[in-house]
């Protein structure tokens, strides 16, 4: 694998400062086209990409639509934090 088109952290109490601060910086650095933080108690997704200082907050629906794709991949935050 030469470069990484999508990363998705899931936030936990352990790894929360980690996912938000370091992973997020070396994804940036790197060039990852879209990070995702998820963070299931908020029920949101940050979306991070390399240039901003700031994530958009998603709360209804998270597309990603890699180059070459024919479509989007579409996923429902509603769904995604449904209780089990």
């Amino acid at each position: 694998m030469r470069h990484l088109l999508l990363a998705i952290e899931v936030l936990s109490p352990g790894s929360a400062r980690a996912d938000r601060i370091s992973k997020r910086a070396l994804y940036q650095e790197q060039g990852v086209a879209l990070y995702w933080v998820v963070d299931a108690d908020a029920r949101a997704v940050e979306v991070w990409t390399p240039n901003v200082q700031k994530p958009r907050i998603e709360r209804d629906v998270l597309a990603w639509h890699p180059d070459g794709a024919a479509e989007s991949l579409l996923l429902p935050l509603a769904e995604l934090f449904r209780t089990l």
